[in-house]
């Protein structure tokens, strides 16, 4: 009878290991030809000289790059009034590429003007491409500054997240590169690692958790270095701009962010591809303040989270990364599928730790960030923080780490 369970075992490993490769490089294939497929139409407008057209699904030429490019337009002729007021910002991008695009509105932070605007140099459709070329190999360069792997790389880079933020032209390819590369160089490049941290002042939703890991390493130099950084991105910018795009941006763009946040949640638009707490909640039709506590809440668990994994010693320094760039995701308020590249990174480098050996559970996690809209579309809830709470946790599990808890006092005797 031991003989025949123990058959049963290696059938179904053999079965699973089958299962869990057949489904990914099945599904990869199937996302790299569909993204090449929207990739060589854009093309076309290099090649065969065709007018820009709408891609989907975003209704807007080149995705996300359409807010970009004419965000820096704006800000070379210090049009902030346009660059920050959604109704005008969207007329101005249509008259600049093509009208009647749905183009999102512009409300990045004034250090985000930095790079759109030295691209904005290009004509619109070379652009894009050098701007995406750019964004991924600088990627490439920081997380081999780290010395991550090449395997864990172009796993990383060329995930499902990674393949659908070249897509639309985001940050996050290069965000999650700097994300992973400052936290595994924190301890051994301090100097290096606050630097590369600081350039997340580009997109702050990235790094909301720096603070705490720094303070969990109590790695002062580092945090030097992240606000010395930080402060020298807004000076540079403040000098380029004028004060005109911080008052613009204090003011309309910051009740744009918060409007943007505060609508209703609607599983078949943007808020299908969040991250966030604060939208999980209002999927469940929470009010906005009890979403807002509920991500107020998450935020402040993640932080505390991270202080403690950097402030115990003997953790495994790829854990602690892979766990913190998990949190992170738990911590932000705003953030969508696009900016998963950093989490596709890590769970890419636990798996060559292991030899490349996955199951289904490494298969579902890898693909999720494309995976989740049509989950949300279909029941009306947003399940992404779930999904990443529970890749931290089997995280932790593995990293053999214990509940943490408050220290408790010894306990007082009564006197006879």
């Amino acid at each position: 009878m031991g003989r025949v369970w123990q058959r049963l075992r290696e059938d179904a490993r053999v079965a699973g290991w089958m299962l869990s490769h057949g489904a990914l490089i099945t599904f990869w294939l199937l996302l790299f030809g569909i993204f090449l497929g929207h990739m060589r139409q854009r093309l076309g407008y290099l090649t065969a000289h065709r007018p820009i057209a709408n891609d989907l699904p975003c209704k807007s030429p080149e995705c996300d790059f359409s807010v970009f490019w004419p965000a820096g337009r704006l800000a070379r002729e210090h049009a902030y009034h346009l660059l920050y007021t959604p109704g005008l910002f969207s007329r101005a991008a249509d008259a600049m590429l093509r009208p009647g695009s749905h183009i999102q509105t512009f409300f990045y932070p004034p250090p985000t003007l930095l790079a759109v605007a030295l691209v904005s140099h290009l004509p619109f459709e070379w652009g894009f491409f050098v701007w995406t070329a750019t964004l991924l190999l600088l990627a490439a360069a920081v997380l081999r500054l780290a010395r991550v792997p090449w395997g864990v790389i172009l796993a990383g880079l060329f995930s499902p997240a990674g393949l659908w933020c070249l897509e639309l032209g985001q940050f996050g390819i290069i965000g999650g590169a700097l994300l992973v590369a400052g936290v595994v160089l924190s301890r051994r490049a301090p100097w290096r690692a606050g630097g590369l941290l600081a350039v997340l002042g580009l997109k702050p939703q990235l790094g909301l958790l720096v603070p705490a890991l720094f303070w969990g390493q109590r790695n002062w130099r580092a945090l030097c270095a992240f606000a010395a950084i930080c402060a020298g991105l807004c000076l540079l910018t403040l000098l380029l701009f004028g004060w005109g795009v911080w008052a613009a941006y204090f003011t309309a763009g910051r009740g744009q962010s918060i409007s943007v946040a505060d609508v209703a949640f609607n599983p078949g638009t943007y808020q299908g591809w969040g991250v966030s707490v604060f939208w999980m909640a209002r999927s469940l039709h929470a009010g906005l303040a009890l979403a807002y506590a509920a991500q107020a809440l998450s935020a402040l668990a993640a932080a505390a989270l991270v202080w403690w994994i950097w402030r115990r010693e003997g953790v495994e320094p790829l854990d602690a990364m892979a766990l913190t760039v998990f949190l992170s995701l738990l911590a932000t308020p705003y953030g969508y599928s696009d900016d998963m590249v950093a989490y596709s990174i890590a769970l890419a480098w636990l798996v060559w730790r292991r030899g490349w050996r996955i199951g289904l559970l490494d298969v579902f996690f890898w693909f999720w960030p494309m995976l989740c809209i049509d989950v949300a579309a279909k029941t009306g809830i947003l399940f992404t923080p779930l999904v990443v709470g529970l890749a931290a946790a089997r995280t932790w599990h593995r990293a053999g780490l214990p509940l943490p808890h408050l220290p408790r006092r010894a306990a007082v005797l009564p006197r006879a």
